[in-house]
């Protein structure tokens, strides 16, 4: 009986590349039929593994994989927060993610993001096509010499400052766990301290308790110069009504959004229509490229798993 490999959900133009991974270990790689919590106990019940995009891996999901046996829960992505870590361990069952993708395509992505509010590019774009020819004067301002804080200096956002600084941007990053200097940025010691005189903020953390709404109210009473902000990141650490309000009030100049809080944002929200908001349908992450070595890099922690062989990218240590 061939072992089942229970794909939760996934983003992509199918299952391909997991198929020629996996069945030549004698797996057959199954899809839910849906994301919801009584579809994924159930396929999961039968399961040897679980591959997961952004579906909720929660107790009971986990629970009925473990019952079968499961022992290895693989993300496609980075971010794990969709994924209940602490059962997980409990029941002895190895997750693991995909950290090194997509860096090049998240960074490119929200300087390109970034680019496009303070150049106006789609305002001007939607006049033309609307029949005007007009320059939005008054709003665009020369980049160099101007200021782009980063709240947080990982992978991605190390790989922002080098784009950055051909423009000439003066960078400045908070990160409480960076230890070594980063090529032309300039470390500062807390939050309100890299914002304060940003003209632009793009956030690269992780989510956890500490940097959940790490853009809110309270930090962005703090900005002085009225930045774009920006996030590629998570959803959850930009509270979306506090940064309409700062819109709406002229705290912010512009955001730009790739991920939201919820997702996808109701249709009727303000900010999928504000003027001086860019919301982008969580894509920064993708390139034909980027797509294929997540796909691939997933399944192989699977092939691994069912080898005999250590995770690649471990997230825990289970119990």
């Amino acid at each position: 009986m061939p072992k089942k490999v229970f794909v939760t959900d996934h983003v992509f133009g199918g299952l391909e590349i997991e198929r020629e991974t996996l069945e030549p270990l004698g797996a057959e790689v199954v899809l839910s039929a849906s994301a919801e919590e009584d579809a994924l106990v159930e396929g999961a019940a039968g399961a040897d593994a679980l591959m997961v995009c952004f579906a909720q891996l929660t107790a009971p999901v986990l629970e009925a994989a473990a019952g079968n046996g499961c022992k290895i829960v693989s993300r496609y992505g980075i971010g794990i927060d969709n994924i209940d870590v602490a059962k997980a361990t409990e029941l002895g069952m190895q997750v693991t993610n995909v950290p090194d993708y997509c860096l090049d395509e998240v960074a490119d992505h929200a300087l390109a993001t970034m680019l496009a509010l303070a150049r106006e590019v789609v305002t001007g774009a939607n006049v033309v096509r609307e029949g005007g020819w007009e320059i939005p004067h008054g709003t665009v301002h020369r980049l160099r010499g101007r200021r782009l804080a980063l709240l947080g200096v990982g992978r991605i956002g190390r790989r922002v400052v080098e784009r950055a600084l051909p423009f000439g941007l003066e960078v400045v990053g908070y990160d409480p766990f960076l230890t070594e200097e980063v090529p032309g940025l300039r470390q500062v010691a807390a939050p309100n301290e890299a914002v304060r005189e940003a003209d632009f903020v793009s956030v690269h953390a992780p989510l956890t308790d500490a940097t959940h709404h790490i853009i809110g109210t309270e930090l962005i009473e703090a900005m002085e110069r009225a930045p774009i902000v920006v996030n590629t990141s998570r959803g959850p650490l930009v509270d979306a009504e506090a940064a309409l309000a700062g819109l709406e009030s002229g705290k912010l100049g512009g955001v730009a959004l790739d991920v939201t809080e919820p997702e996808p944002l109701p249709e009727g929200h303000p900010l999928r229509r504000h003027p001086r908001a860019l919301v982008t349908p969580h894509m920064a992450f993708y390139s034909v490229e980027a797509e294929a070595e997540l796909q691939s890099r997933a399944a192989d922690e699977v092939a691994r798993y069912f080898r005999g062989e250590g995770p690649r990218c471990p997230v825990n240590e289970p119990a």
